[in-house]
């Protein structure tokens, strides 16, 4: 790589191709791809609160170059970045873990339960007091499930997606 390359490289692109080429993690970055294998390309979305102080245009070229430091040769046709708040804004966090608790439970365990969701890793978005927890995919939702079920067993836990409205 020439040497002006690796001057003007952003440092985000090494810890996302590290991650793009690890195996998926329940801590951000989280990664969604849609593979097109007739044209060889993909549509990328990366949810990564790094992406806060970045113009979105260069979250994109971001992006491409750490599929490219991953070694990922598809041309990448959509780079979308997004910070967890905007991810939730539009649709791209629609797993959610709900912890099914009733009032004859008692106030430790709800208390318990609010706790593990504060302590298994996801997307928390608050709202007040209370905490959403969400993944932007099944696999890492289900994940997530199992932590909380290892954490506190039960039939408290669900996983429930969040589906659009026709207007």
């Amino acid at each position: 790589m020439p040497a002006k390359a690796i001057a003007t490289r952003h440092p985000l692109v090494d810890r996302l191709a590290t991650r793009i080429s690890g195996t998926p993690s329940l801590d951000e970055p989280y990664i969604i791809q849609d593979q097109i294998p007739q044209t060889r390309s993909r549509h990328v979305v990366v949810i990564w609160d790094a992406w806060a102080r970045m113009p979105r245009a260069e979250r994109g070229r971001v992006i491409a170059d750490a599929f490219e430091g991953a070694g990922i040769q598809d041309a990448i046709r959509v780079a979308l970045g997004l910070t967890q708040q905007e991810a939730a804004g539009t649709g791209y966090l629609p797993y959610q873990i709900v912890a099914n608790w009733k009032k004859s439970d008692g106030e430790s365990v709800f208390k318990a339960l609010k706790r593990a969701i504060e302590d298994v890793p996801g997307v928390h978005i608050r709202t007040g007091s209370s905490v959403d927890l969400r993944y932007p995919t099944l696999e890492l939702a289900q994940e997530g499930y199992r932590h909380l079920s290892a954490a506190i067993p039960g039939p408290y836990w669900a996983i429930v997606k969040e589906v659009g409205t026709i207007e």
